[in-house]
């Protein structure tokens, strides 16, 4: 079997690991996420089924034959979509991520995901263990690894993504 390593494989995999140190972090180290957070993972799942299909489009041992003119035709197609899915989603989380970004260090106001939920809420010795569950996420204190919250680590990733998949875009002009 003809296996080599691609740079949508790449792709896959580190789209994969962001997803599953989220869910880690999210049920091992019981950090409960915001709205955004968990919107944040979107891009991601969409890069992870389109970085598969480009894999397994670009592999020869999944290929049929490519003597076809009509195989042709749509591989190419299917090469420049899958592309184009991949780059768009990454776009939109970098998007996501750097709005989640600015509204945990202040630069803009939230619309909606991240805000203090508790000003709402009667707090007191009887209800506070039954409506502990209940309290959301605050954007206001992120968890930060080496001074960086996950949204500013979503945004060097998306940006990482984007950069591979044109590159790779640009190294395999002549198949598309």
């Amino acid at each position: 079997m003809n296996f080599r390593i691609s740079i949508p494989l790449i792709i896959a995999i580190y789209a994969t690991c962001i997803i599953l140190s989220a869910y880690f972090i999210e049920h091992v180290l019981g950090y409960k996420p915001c709205e955004l957070c968990i919107i944040q993972r979107y891009p991601y799942y969409i890069i992870i089924l389109s970085a598969i299909a480009l894999f397994s489009l670009k592999s020869k041992t999944i290929s049929v034959n490519l003597s076809l003119p009509l195989f042709k035709y749509f591989s190419k197609r299917a090469y420049v979509g899958a592309y184009v899915v991949i780059i768009l989603a990454s776009i939109t989380g970098f998007s996501i991520a750097t709005y989640h970004f600015g509204i945990e260090n202040n630069y803009w106001q939230n619309f909606s995901g991240c805000s203090d939920r508790l000003s709402g809420m009667e707090l007191n010795a009887t209800n506070l263990l039954e409506d502990i569950n209940k309290i959301e996420p605050n954007c206001s204190d992120p968890l930060k690894f080496f001074g960086l919250s996950l949204s500013g680590y979503n945004i060097i990733s998306n940006l990482l993504i984007a950069g591979f998949v044109i590159f790779d875009l640009k190294k395999n002009r002549q198949i598309i």
